[in-house]
C-alpha cells in the first residue's frame, strides 16, 4: 500500500459529500485503510441549501451550514471553508476532484504533469453522463478531456433543476471514485478513463 500522509478532497457538493461518506466508511468501518491516521482535508466555501437535497449527501438538519463542515461532524475531516487552489497542491499525496470546474481541472491535471509523485482522481457527471479520470492515464488522453470553459455549475442539466429531477449519478462517480482509490492502494490503478452515458 502506498504510503499515504495527507488527502484532499476538492468540493463537497454532488460528488464530493458522497465521496467523503464512501472513502470514510471502507477506511473507518471496513478497515481497507488507515483513514483515521491520515490528515483528510475537505474544502469547500458553500453553505447547503433546499436546492441540493434532491442530489447531495444533506438532510433538512443541514440546511445553511458550510458543507466542508458537515463532512467534519460526519466523516472525522478538517474543513477547509474555501475552494481549494494551486498553491494547496504541493501538500497532499491524494487529491480528490470533486468540483465541476474546468479550471481546477486543468490546473490539477497541469500540475499533475509535472508533478507524478501526486495521485489524483477527478469526477464528473452531468445527470446521464458519467465520467472518471485519475492521474496514471496517460497525458494525450487527459489533454483531450480539458477545455477553455470558465463555468462553475452544478452536474444537473438545467430542466432537471427546473423540473426537480434527481438522479443517482453523483452517487454512481463516487462509488468508482472510491473503488478507484482502492485499486490504486492495492497497486492495480486504471488507466483508460471510464465512460458511461445512461
Amino acid at each position: 500500500m502506498k504510503e499515504i500522509k495527507k488527502l484532499a478532497i476538492a468540493g463537497c457538493g454532488g460528488l464530493g459529500s458522497f465521496t467523503t461518506q464512501f472513502l470514510f466508511d471502507y477506511g473507518a468501518n471496513r478497515n481497507q485503510y488507515p483513514w483515521l491516521s491520515w490528515q483528510v482535508d475537505a474544502y469547500d466555501l458553500d453553505a447547503a441549501d433546499t436546492s441540493n437535497l434532491l442530489h447531495q449527501n444533506f438532510t433538512m438538519d443541514d440546511l445553511g451550514k458550510n458543507k466542508a463542515k458537515i463532512m467534519a461532524e460526519r466523516y472525522f475531516v478538517t474543513p477547509v471553508e474555501r475552494f481549494m487552489t494551486v498553491e494547496d497542491f504541493p501538500n497532499y499525496d491524494v487529491i480528490f476532484s470533486c468540483v465541476d470546474n474546468m479550471p481546477f481541472r486543468k490546473a490539477l491535471y497541469h500540475y499533475g504533469f509535472d508533478h507524478p509523485e501526486l495521485t489524483w482522481f477527478d469526477g464528473r457527471c452531468s445527470s446521464r453522463h458519467i465520467c472518471v479520470f485519475n492521474s496514471a492515464i496517460h497525458r494525450s488522453v487527459l489533454e483531450q478531456e480539458l477545455n477553455d470553459s470558465t463555468v462553475s455549475a452544478g452536474c444537473l442539466l438545467a430542466h432537471d433543476k427546473e423540473n426537480k429531477v434527481s438522479h443517482a449519478t453523483p452517487v454512481i462517480v463516487a462509488g468508482i471514485l472510491t473503488q478507484e482509490f482502492l485499486n490504486f492502494l492495492r497497486g492495480d490503478i486504471n488507466n483508460s478513463p471510464f465512460r458511461q452515458y445512461i
